[in-house]
C-alpha cells in the first residue's frame, strides 16, 4: 500500500490512514473484551466511606511526647475486593486531622488488608504514615490486626463495623499493652 502523504484526499479529509484506523480498531476490540470480561470482577467490589475513632494503648505522655494526641478520629476511604466467597482484599487511604503515630501534624495514612470471613471477618493488614514530622515523611510500616461484622442493609449497601489493633511488631500481640486500639465503620457501596 503506498504512503499517504498530506496532500492525498484521505488526510486532507481528517481521515486517518488505513493502518491507524486498523490499530484502533485493534484496540477497541481489546477494551470491549476487557470491560465484558471484567464484569463479573466488579460485582465482588465495593467502595466505602468511614470513620474510625482511635486511643493509644499506652502513654506516650510520660515518655516525654506531651504534645501527641493519646485519642482522636480519622476518616477513611476504602476499596474492597473479594475474588471468592471468604478471601477479600481492601485498600484503604485514612486521613487523621490531628495526626497519629508520633505526627503532631494532619497525617494520611495508606493501608492494604488480606481478610477472611462473611458477616463476621478477620484478618490483617499493613501500612505506613505519611506526615511532615518524619524523616523522608514517612512512619515505619505497622501492622493491623482486624476483627469486624458486616451488616447488609440493603442489596448494593452494606455496614462494616471493626475493631482493629495497630502494632509495630508482632511480638506486642501478646500482651496487647502497646499500640492503639481502634472502633471504625465503613458504609460500603457495592459496584
Amino acid at each position: 500500500m503506498p504512503r499517504m502523504s498530506q496532500n492525498t484526499p484521505a488526510c486532507r479529509q481528517g481521515r486517518p490512514p488505513a493502518r491507524v484506523r486498523r490499530a484502533l480498531t485493534i484496540v477497541l476490540l481489546l477494551a470491549s473484551c476487557w470491560s465484558a470480561a471484567a464484569r463479573p470482577a466488579l460485582a465482588d467490589s465495593s467502595i466505602g466511606f468511614g470513620l474510625h475513632s482511635w486511643r493509644t494503648v499506652d502513654d506516650l505522655r510520660s515518655e516525654g511526647f506531651g504534645d501527641l494526641s493519646r485519642s482522636g478520629e480519622s476518616y477513611l476511604v476504602s476499596y474492597l475486593y473479594s475474588p471468592g466467597a471468604l478471601l477479600k482484599f481492601e485498600l484503604d487511604g485514612e486521613y487523621f486531622p490531628k495526626g497519629f503515630g508520633g505526627s503532631a501534624h494532619y497525617a494520611i495514612s495508606p493501608q492494604a488488608f488480606v481478610l477472611v470471613g462473611g458477616f463476621v471477618y478477620g484478618g490483617l493488614g499493613i501500612g505506613t504514615i505519611y506526615s511532615r514530622d518524619f524523616a523522608n515523611d514517612f512512619s515505619s510500616p505497622y501492622y493491623t490486626a482486624r476483627v469486624g461484622i458486616n451488616f447488609h442493609l440493603l442489596p448494593r449497601l452494606t455496614l462494616d463495623v471493626n475493631g482493629n489493633y495497630i502494632f509495630h511488631a508482632f511480638n506486642e500481640l501478646r500482651g496487647a499493652n502497646t499500640g492503639t486500639a481502634t472502633l471504625g465503620a465503613i458504609a460500603r457501596i457495592g459496584l
